[in-house]
């Protein structure tokens, strides 16, 4: 097995990169960075993660919450101080979810088997429904008590929030976008999953982290954030003056 890479330097020196463009760039190119990420985030990423075959897709259900992560993202880009608590959470999954059968408003009742199968063909077991909220409150008491990990603290709150299944559906939807907002909170770009197997890729990442290898998920998720952040580099440099 290959060295695990230390990335954390490279997601630093990109940030700067990034902030310095846009700071010294025109609206234009500002507008294109933010318009870029809007589509990557709202179309391009859940054709790759969502796409199920066709014995098994509910047209309805995946077309009418696929239309709301753009306004749902707006929302996160646009409220970058706002705390990061049960409320906020249940107002996001509530914003995934309109013009759904799905009730966002409401933590799911009855027990639930992750899609995730471990390594020793077992499968994760959600918590059961009666512990949603107590459990819920000591992984945001967890990312609350070390602010500066910002890193640390979006990938592990995305995988918590899968964990706990909170909701009946939309969970890795809206850990997704809790994850974002984490790291726009901090100063960060958002993650986007827009690239040919990142399905299968990210689905193996999740699973390593069940298994408890820790490392395997980080940089998984870092690797992804470098390959936004110089996706966004590549925008910003092909921005023109209109």
């Amino acid at each position: 097995m290959t060295k695990t890479q230390n990335l954390k330097p490279i997601i630093e020196s990109n940030r700067k990169t990034i902030t310095a463009m846009l700071y010294s760039a025109d609206s234009v190119k500002r507008l294109n960075n933010i318009n870029w990420l809007r589509h990557e985030i709202s179309f391009s990423e859940p054709r790759i993660l969502f796409h199920l075959s066709s014995k098994e897709q509910l047209p309805y259900l995946d077309f009418n919450n696929m239309s709301n992560i753009g306004p749902t993202y707006d929302y996160i880009v646009n409220n970058p101080n706002e705390p990061i608590d049960t409320a906020a959470i249940l107002r996001i999954h509530q914003m995934l979810c309109r013009n759904t059968n799905i009730i966002g408003t409401m933590f799911r009742t009855s027990n639930k088997i992750l899609e995730i199968t471990l390594n020793d063909g077992c499968r994760l077991h959600a918590p059961s429904p009666h512990e949603i909220g107590f459990l819920l409150n000591e992984i945001l008491y967890k990312i609350n008590s070390n602010p500066k990990n910002v890193l640390h603290n979006a990938f592990d709150i995305h995988y918590e929030l899968i964990a706990l299944q909170p909701f009946d559906d939309f969970n890795k939807r809206t850990a997704r976008l809790i994850m974002n907002w984490v790291l726009i909170q901090g100063g960060y770009r958002p993650i986007v999953f827009n690239k040919r197997g990142d399905k299968q890729d990210y689905r193996k990442a999740i699973a390593n982290r069940a298994n408890g290898q820790i490392k395997k998920y980080y940089e998984y998720m870092e690797s992804c954030l470098v390959r936004t952040q110089r996706e966004i580099i590549s925008q910003i440099k092909k921005s023109k003056v209109l």
